[in-house]
């Protein structure tokens, strides 16, 4: 209902002649006046008509096809979705209901007439949700759906990419005004490096690993705090230096990775750190058994059996448990470990049980994880698990740009953390982020994108992924049971890289026979 001060126009209107400061008089000689001027201009206006239809008879003859187009109105461009139509847009995504809570439902929000369906997610079964299923596999099922939006494996983006699959973004970018200087660095760098330049998909989301420390431990016992651009070998020398402290007649910890940790867990993401493979490049050869893989374990072995890496029994338990529970079997939430490698993930964790374990925000600080000589901490430890990108072939490629404009949006970043649905961040720094010195840390990471994409690719591919699966599992089996005096490291290596030859033979096999050949 309009309010009465919006009715001016109709007042405006209906105002009597001459009430508008003119007298009678004047109004009677302007009316006689306007009349004159009117007769002239009949006069004036029949030659003129003459003139132009003679005109356009002769523009007729000539410009038919052209005058044809310019008297035909001009239909109102229709809106990409409609807010009265229906709009489905097909989706392949490893969880459809995952999908929905994280961006299907905010979407609808925004455009009620949006439907979602689904193309089946390659490598999916009833138990397993495989997202690295092969490339060959994931090509197929890409060409035979009719998907419109696609989950990709940043691992397969450039083959994808380079053979045509997807349509590149940058035009709608372009054309929309969009600009990605607010996507995380490393991100936006190595997404564009997978598509040879060009931006083919958008990952909305990242993680990545931090070394956190506690300064009230450092500060109470004298040790110098850690600093950034630290190599795994100093950071493991002064965790040395907590060797033998106690606190409230327990051992205080130098390095711990959480609760539940295991030496073979250790080992892996800190070797995935160093940039140590458990097979050549040309995965023809396992490497598990070398120097530098010596190294790390004998190391991890000692610091284990002296105690300055926490050395905890694995917490066992019946029956459900709750997160504060488990929480107050993690030693740097419990005040007992001077520092600590975790994900990005970790700082929900601070932020949700710090505190009411002990452990105030002003008493942590987080830092760069550590490297080494042949590759900083940050470039393998730096994860992109996928990209949403548009097929070739998509029927509704400009209601799936969209629905991709809204998860690259700012609102979409916010949503992520007010609702986390995994471990990682938002590609786009979400306001509680952007204000947050730590979290900041991971959004100024400058992971180099070419080691962060061949890693990825490695990891993506199913014959690395069989040596891996055979090596951690069977290091698992071995060291379950074995303390930091029992462990013999070089005949544990000797048995894992076995394990590494066979999951690599088995591969070759399995291709020849693939290829009709004899194994």
């Amino acid at each position: 209902m309009r309010d009465h001060r919006d009715r001016w126009e109709d007042r405006l209107s209906d105002l009597p002649l001459g009430s508008g400061g003119f007298g009678t008089a004047t109004m009677k000689k302007v009316k006689e006046r306007i009349k004159m001027l009117e007769r002239r201009a009949k006069r004036r206006r029949r030659a003129a008509a003459a003139s132009v239809a003679a005109l356009l008879i002769a523009g007729a003859v000539v410009f038919r096809s052209e005058l044809a187009g310019l008297l035909t109105p001009e239909e109102a461009a229709k809106p990409v979705i409609s807010e009265t139509e229906p709009t489905t847009i097909n989706v392949m995504y490893w969880d459809n209901s995952g999908f929905m809570s994280a961006f299907g439902q905010p979407f609808v929000i925004r455009h009620p007439s949006v439907r979602f369906e689904y193309a089946d997610y390659p490598g999916k079964t009833a138990n397993l949700f495989n997202l690295t299923p092969g490339i060959e596999p994931f090509k197929e099922q890409l060409l035979k759906s009719h998907a419109d939006l696609v989950q990709v494996p940043l691992a397969y983006l450039p083959e994808l990419s380079s053979a045509g699959l997807l349509k590149p973004l940058d035009t709608w970018m372009k054309r929309d005004g969009l600009k990605d200087g607010n996507w995380q660095p490393t991100v936006r760098a190595t997404v564009r490096e997978a598509g040879g330049g060009q931006l083919y998909g958008y990952a909305p989301e990242f993680s990545g690993y931090a070394l956190f420390y506690n300064r009230k431990l450092f500060q109470e016992n004298g040790v110098p705090e850690p600093t950034d651009g630290m190599s795994w070998d100093e950071a493991m020398d002064l965790a040395a230096r907590f060797q033998g402290i106690e606190k409230g007649g327990k051992p205080v910890n130098g390095l711990s990775f959480g609760y539940n940790s295991t030496i073979w867990f250790e080992a892996s993401i800190i070797g995935k750190s160093q940039g140590l493979r458990l097979a050549d490049a040309k995965l023809g050869q396992a490497t598990v058994d070398t120097p530098a893989w010596t190294d790390l374990w004998t190391k991890l072995a000692a610091g284990r059996r002296a105690g300055w890496i926490n050395n905890d029994p694995v917490f066992k338990w019946e029956g459900n448990i709750s997160m504060k529970e488990l929480y107050a079997h993690d030693p740097f939430l419990n005040g007992r470990s001077a520092m600590t490698y975790a994900s990005s993930a970790y700082l929900d964790t601070l932020s949700d049980a710090g505190s009411g374990l002990g452990l105030a925000q002003e008493d942590w600080g987080i830092l760069a994880p550590p490297g080494d000589k042949a590759s900083r901490g940050m470039d393998a430890a730096f994860e992109i698990p996928f990209v949403f990108a548009i097929p070739a072939q998509a029927a509704h490629a400009d209601a799936a740009w969209e629905l991709l404009k809204y998860i690259m949006s700012p609102s979409q970043a916010n949503r992520y953390v007010r609702f986390p649905h995994g471990d990682a961040l938002p590609t786009v720094a979400a306001d509680a982020a952007a204000s947050d010195t730590r979290s900041a840390l991971f959004y100024r990471a400058d992971a180099d994108p070419s080691q962060v994409l061949d890693r990825t690719k490695r990891d993506a591919n199913p014959v690395y992924g069989s040596v891996s699966s055979a090596v951690w599992t069977e290091a698992s089996n071995r060291t379950q049971n074995a303390g930091g005096d029992e462990l013999d490291v070089s005949e544990l290596l000797q048995a894992l890289q076995a394990k590494a030859e066979q999951a690599l033979q088995a591969a070759s096999a399995a291709g020849q026979a693939a290829a009709g050949g004899q194994p």
